[in-house]
């Protein structure tokens, strides 16, 4: 727990009064992790090294590498360096693996921190509660963060990291398939470049990847596919994102959160200093087999599940047994998410109640979604939501059009700021909370007068109108109102439909009416923004959306339109939704990307 200041690594760890000092910390062998009660209040978390005036001073980028045990940090049964599978997880301390480095070259000033030493499945969900917060506390201060951890559920763990921290800095998960001291082991070279990948700060922006055998990988897409081989982790289909060759670190590939670079929802909702570790529910996996029995299930819900992942055969399919018992589990509150044990493959969404389609997670990275996800809401359509954004994670134009490459991003820019938050009581942990904040900044929108905004309440024709204007900001009067039912137009919305008429963007029903309080579809709100933004709708045959069948004729130019300029995209699944009703949530997301409520 000593930073080094000088050299590659620059400092000497092995002092004498070391060994005294960490015998007085009394530290447990399950490592430095709260064991607080239910009934407690989180125990404070043990104290990260303070970085020395020298390395404050240094031009070398500062990481603080974490270690919490696994094969890297293993020692080699009876001694004998050809004991490649036999050996003792988690047995050298990481400030010792870290000294043995070479120090030839010169590429970060280095502490340690030793948070537990042990197997990665030894480790509770409460202890990476406790890691998280230790990881965005590091980042406070250093410029990136390694955690050294065993590779069984090293997925699992650093998917955790990427969907809790809240930092937008370098963190690096790494660990080896052989033990640090047998011969041809790939721990001192996985340590070294994970570190050397921290300080470059290529992957700021990224949120957690996994560094191992020289491939760099998004936490989220990367699995272990081999018990034995150096190369087990993989990304099915969608690939690494780069690798390094020595001084080359090569990044080859954008991910979303990558391209959200400085915005407001680049964060996740998932911010664990809001909650206890308490609040983190069990969620499980059960797994498709041929005639598989629904007890596994029963029992799951028994046990107190509120979350259940199954894995399921081919396109997340399930046994009639298990289909029962999830029928059952769902009525009981349960929450399921569908994946597929295939290892690769998307889980496309469909209406039923108390089932989310996972996307492409595998099941252990679902499971985390879920987890988490639980922990900041039990509503089921805001936790659908959560996973239709942050854990789809599928890329849009709107983040690539004027976002600058995070990777050549000068590091003196200051990342755009955030809108000022709004005290409303009711988004906390919404998917679009962001959205809202700035939309209510712009003033494009407000709340109730009871504080909430409602962002799940379906939207009406008049609402649309003040927001979509609100956006706008026209000059000038409105037209006068001829609608057949203008007495039902109130006077909050009067003015902005009048506008909205006079602009061309509403034009009322062919009866002669506007229809001020009914709900406005998906299809019509992309009406009425193709004509507000002016947008060239003569293109419409195909929008691309897997239900484009369904769009109506009169729609399809607009959507088409509107999808090609970034400014609505569909909804889980690649689908377009036409005859959905909008949300206030949806409209606002849709709102604040708007040329003119930017």
């Amino acid at each position: 727990m000593i930073s080094m200041s000088s050299g590659l690594f620059g400092k000497r760890l092995l002092l004498p009064f070391l060994a005294l000092l960490l015998l007085s910390l009394s530290i447990p062998a399950g490592g430095l992790v709260s064991t607080a009660s239910a009934a407690d209040e989180p125990a404070a978390l043990p104290p990260l090294p303070a970085l020395s005036d020298a390395s404050k001073t240094s031009a070398m980028p500062n990481v603080l590498v974490i270690g919490t045990g696994g094969t890297i940090s293993g020692q080699a049964n009876d001694g004998d360096p050809t004991n490649l599978q036999n050996y003792k997880s988690g047995t050298y301390k990481i400030e010792d693996m870290v000294a043995q480095l070479p120090r030839k070259d010169k590429i970060a000033d280095v502490s340690t921190y030793q948070f537990g030493n042990k197997g990665s499945g030894s480790y509770a969900i409460g202890d990476l509660y406790d890691l998280s917060l230790t990881v965005d506390q590091a980042l406070k201060t250093y410029d990136g963060v390694v955690v050294t951890s065993g590779t069984d559920t090293m997925e699992d763990i650093a998917y955790f990291l990427d969907l809790t921290v809240q930092s937008e800095k370098p963190v690096v998960v790494t660990g080896a398939m052989r033990p640090w001291d047998v011969i041809g082991t790939d721990a001192p070279a996985n340590l070294y470049n994970a570190i050397k990948l921290a300080g470059s700060g290529k992957t700021k922006w990224y949120g957690t990847v996994i560094m191992l055998n020289d491939m760099i990988q998004a936490a989220r897409e990367v699995t272990k596919t081999n018990a034995q081989r150096l190369d087990t982790f993989k990304t099915p289909i969608l690939g690494s994102l780069g690798y390094i060759d020595q001084d080359n670190i090569s990044i080859y590939r954008l991910n979303d959160r990558a391209l959200k670079a400085g915005k407001p929802d680049w964060k996740t909702p998932f911010d664990l200093s809001k909650i206890q570790k308490t609040d983190l529910p069990m969620v499980e996996v059960a797994f498709a087999y041929q005639d598989a029995d629904g007890g596994g299930i029963k029992g799951m819900v028994a046990d107190g599940a509120k979350g259940i992942v199954t894995a399921g055969t081919g396109a997340g399919g399930i046994s009639p047994k298990m289909s029962a018992a999830r029928t059952e589990a769902i009525k009981q509150g349960v929450i399921f998410v569908t994946t597929t044990r295939t290892g690769s493959g998307t889980m496309y969404p469909s209406d039923s109640e108390g089932i989310i389609a996972g996307d492409n997670l595998n099941a252990q990275h679902a499971r985390m979604m879920l987890l988490v996800s639980l922990a900041f809401s039990k509503d089921f359509q805001t936790i659908k939501g959560w996973f239709a954004t942050y854990g789809r994670q599928d890329i849009s134009t709107a983040d690539v059009e004027g976002t600058a490459d995070p990777v050549d991003m000068p590091p003196a820019t200051p990342p755009v700021a955030p809108p000022v938050p709004v005290a409303l009581k009711d988004i906390a942990g919404h998917w679009a909370m962001a959205s809202i904040e700035e939309a209510v900044a712009e003033g494009i929108v407000s709340g109730y007068s009871d504080g909430t905004f409602k962002p799940n309440q379906k939207l009406t024709r008049a609402e649309f109108a003040v927001m979509l204007i609100n956006a706008l900001k026209p000059q000038g009067t409105g037209a006068e109102l001829a609608f057949k039912d203008n007495a039902k137009i109130k006077g909050w919305a009067a003015d902005a439909v009048a506008q909205a008429v006079k602009a061309g963007i509403v034009s009322g029903y062919s009866d002669g009416t506007f229809k001020p309080d009914a709900t406005i579809t998906r299809s019509e709100m992309a009406v009425m923004i193709a004509k507000a933004m002016k947008l060239d709708t003569s293109a419409g045959t195909a929008t691309g959306f897997a239900d484009d069948a369904k769009i109506p004729a009169w729609a399809k130019g607009a959507v088409k339109a509107a999808k090609d300029n970034a400014i609505i995209g569909g909804r889980s699944g690649g689908m377009f939704a036409p005859n959905d009703t909008a949300t206030r949530s949806e409209a606002v997301a849709i709102l604040v990307k708007l040329p003119a409520a930017s």
